[in-house]
């Protein structure tokens, strides 16, 4: 077994970057309790560690059981190992590394974690000489804001995500019947993910027949799937730590007039927003062009989420295509859903979801599979 002994040459650029940030934030290092940031500046992927960058070093706080993979993954990193409390091990980093503004997501870590941290930097045993305990630092989205734009790497994964989860539903397409359960259909579904490589589903995926389709998270259930009715899917795959995320929604048999008429509709959004998605284009923009059509037809008061958000190692990330709040620029390397939708209680409802790759001259769709109604026929 060999150990990966040197960052990647596109992990130093990421760490050269959080490390601007960091000193713009007059911080000495940045704690990182979130699994997908870890990861995103290491590669490592176990469980229950914490990361520290710092202005010349990298540590990882983990245990025993991660210690041969962390070896594996990421031998470059400084492990501390830890016997005890994991607040303890990582006061004890911080301290033998004489860090003194120390910086933590508030949106990952918790108070406790976060408390624990100070009450254990304060009452350090043998502290080393001059010691003065660090001070923890919150801060917000240092690195979600990060990992927004993609580089080439991450769209590669992206792009073979999405690929994996078309594949796996191609896979089932011809086995739908009425008379199944919806959980036996997300089953179905995630064992052919898994099957064509991917770790797992990017989220449990929805299955949702007949006018359960109105519901936009709706969970599957033991419900069975029903004839002359819309099919909703809304799933993705995880590849090598990336998502995709897609939504299709399908008439099983006789089509119904009114889904129908919403398919029509919320297919004319979804492809005005992604021939509107560019370089310079806001956030609120793009929602604004879906949204215009919908309401236009008069289903506004039925499209009540934004048009999109970003993926990638998260299955919900930054930049969000909103309908208000803050606007922001899209820029070349991101990576957003396109996911309008109309939803009529007790009727049901259509979603079409892509994943969509902000480009310098434009944007590339990364999923393909039809989205017209007749291509979401299912006999």
């Amino acid at each position: 077994m060999n150990s990966v002994n040197r960052p990647k040459a596109y992990l130093k650029v990421r760490h050269k970057s959080v490390r601007h940030a960091l000193s713009e934030l007059k911080l000495d290092a940045l704690i990182l309790t979130h699994p997908a940031d870890l990861a995103y500046l290491t590669n490592f992927t176990g469980h229950d560690s914490v990361g520290v960058i710092t202005e010349k070093d990298f540590f990882l706080v983990t245990d025993f059981r991660y210690k041969e993979q962390a070896d594996l993954e990421a031998g470059w990193l400084k492990q501390v190992v830890r016997d005890g409390k994991m607040t303890d091990a990582l006061a004890r980093a911080l301290a033998d590394a004489k860090l003194h503004r120390v910086g933590f997501e508030a949106n990952f870590t918790t108070y406790g974690q976060a408390a624990g941290v100070e009450k254990a930097l304060k009452e350090l045993k043998d502290p080393p000489a001059g010691y003065v305990p660090a001070e923890m630092v919150p801060v917000e989205d240092v690195m979600v804001n990060q990992r927004k734009v993609k580089d080439d790497h991450e769209i590669a994964l992206v792009r073979k995500s999405a690929a994996i989860a078309e594949e796996a539903f191609d896979a089932i397409r011809d086995q739908i019947k009425p008379g199944q359960s919806e959980n036996y259909l997300a089953g179905l579904l995630i064992m052919e993910l898994r099957s064509r490589g991917a770790s797992d589903s990017s989220f449990l995926p929805i299955v949702a027949s007949g006018a359960s389709s109105s519901l936009p998270h709706y969970r599957p259930s033991e419900k069975l799937v029903l004839k002359d009715s819309p099919l909703l899917f809304d799933w993705g795959a995880v590849v090598d730590g990336y998502c995709s995320d897609i939504t299709r929604t399908f008439s099983l048999g006789r089509p119904n007039a009114k889904i129908k008429e919403i398919h029509k509709v919320t297919l004319a959004a979804q492809l005005a927003a992604i021939a509107f998605i560019r370089p310079g284009v806001t956030s609120m923009q793009a929602d604004r062009v879906a949204r215009d059509i919908i309401e236009k037809a008069g289903y506004g008061d039925y499209f009540g989420h934004g048009l999109g958000h970003g993926i990638g190692r998260d299955i919900h990330e930054l930049p969000t295509l909103r309908k208000t709040g803050g606007e922001e620029e899209l820029r070349p390397g991101m990576i957003v859903t396109v996911e309008p939708g109309i939803y009529l209680p007790g009727i049901g409802g259509v979603r079409i979801e892509d994943d969509v790759l902000v480009t310098h001259s434009g944007c590339e769709v990364l999923t393909t599979m039809d989205k017209s109604f007749e291509g979401c026929h299912i006999e």
